[in-house]
């Protein structure tokens, strides 16, 4: 018998708390926007969206920038991410907690700059498992 997808995304670098933890969203934030802080310079992990299946076995993620940052860049790459016990899909099951092959969404602000700055990028599994973030990252 085969079992259902399992899914996850963890959001933020990893957080298993609430989506806005990085500070209090103001009313005009659309849903699913999430604020971060960061050194001018230094890499801030935005996300790590993980997808596997019922034998932890990772699957296909695509990930597309739609905003990019103006003042810094973002870089999307492959990398060994620690499923969550309370995935955002579907649930851990025995792989919370494994490390499973998945993305790593990574910005990093031009040298010396310091301010606000946004990303909006988007992510789809191969089973079209789907999601937007919205991020406002302010740069000191």
């Amino acid at each position: 018998m085969t079992r259902a997808i399992i899914a996850a995304v963890w959001l933020l670098g990893g957080a298993t708390a609430p989506l806005l933890i990085a500070g209090p969203a103001l009313a005009e934030d659309p849903p699913g926007t999430v604020r971060r802080t960061v050194d001018s310079g230094a890499e801030l992990v935005l996300s790590r969206p993980t997808f596997w299946n019922s034998a932890c076995h990772a699957r296909g993620i695509t990930v597309t920038v739609t905003q990019p940052p103006a003042n810094g860049t973002v870089s999307v790459t492959e990398g060994l991410n620690r499923a969550p016990e309370n995935p955002r899909f579907g649930t851990a099951g025995r792989c919370g907690g494994m490390q499973i092959m998945g993305k790593q969404v990574v910005y990093r602000s031009q040298p010396g700059f310091h301010g606000s700055d946004v990303v909006i990028y988007h992510y789809i599994s191969d089973w079209g498992e789907k999601a937007t973030a919205t991020v406002i990252i302010t740069v000191r």
